[in-house]
């Protein structure tokens, strides 16, 4: 069974949450991080 995990993304700059799951918590930071999620690349 996976499990998966609930995080909260922060952008102090612009004010905004951004609220996912994962089951990799490490690559989605990561994929968040290098600009390839549509609705927090500019964030």
């Amino acid at each position: 069974m996976n499990q998966y995990c609930t995080y909260i993304l922060f952008s102090p700059k612009f004010n905004k949450y951004y609220i996912g799951q994962t089951h990799n918590f490490e690559n989605r930071i990561s994929t968040h991080n290098s600009g390839k999620v549509k609705s927090t690349k500019h964030y």
